[in-house]
Formats: structure tokens, C-alpha cells, sequence
């Protein structure tokens, strides 16, 4: 087995509803694992902000998150600390 790190990381207990629900229906054997899978999933897109952005978009739909007006003031948030953090 690969070596792995420990870290401690908080959430809100809504989201810890959700991940415990798609634990229990057999999604994914632990927490962990899930969480592992969701950090993989930003990572991939992490490079290419436009491409996170089109797939939270799609999520938000189907989960009926914020409106895409918000998302799109959080976008042009996102992308002025990210070109901010580039640049430095």
C-alpha cells in the first residue's frame, strides 16, 4: 500500500448528510474515499477553471444550487484570485 497522509477537515452537517447518504446507498465504501474522489475530480479541472466551471454549472441545475447569476459572480471571483495567484 502507497504511503498516505492524515488531515482533518470540517464540514457544514448538510454536506456531511450528503456524503454519509451516498456512503450508505453504496457509492463509495467509506468517506474517505469519497472525499479523495472529489478532491481527484477538482484537481483534474483545477488547470482549466472554465471546464470546473461548465461542470458546477451542470451540477447546480440537476441539485438546484444557487442561480447562474451567483455562479457567475462567484466565477469572476474565482477567476480574479486565480489569475491573481498565477501572476504572483
Amino acid at each position: 500500500m502507497s504511503a498516505t497522509e492524515k488531515v482533518s477537515v470540517r464540514f457544514p452537517p448538510a454536506i456531511m448528510r450528503e456524503i454519509d447518504e451516498l456512503v450508505e446507498s453504496g457509492g463509495f465504501s467509506s468517506r474517505s474515499e469519497l472525499i479523495k474522489e472529489a478532491v481527484r475530480f477538482f484537481l483534474m479541472h483545477y488547470e482549466s477553471p472554465q471546464e470546473l466551471w461548465e461542470s458546477y454549472k451542470l451540477l447546480a441545475r440537476v441539485r438546484k444550487l444557487p442561480s447562474e447569476k451567483e455562479l457567475e459572480k462567484l466565477l469572476e471571483e474565482v477567476d480574479r484570485k486565480w489569475k491573481r495567484s498565477r501572476s504572483s
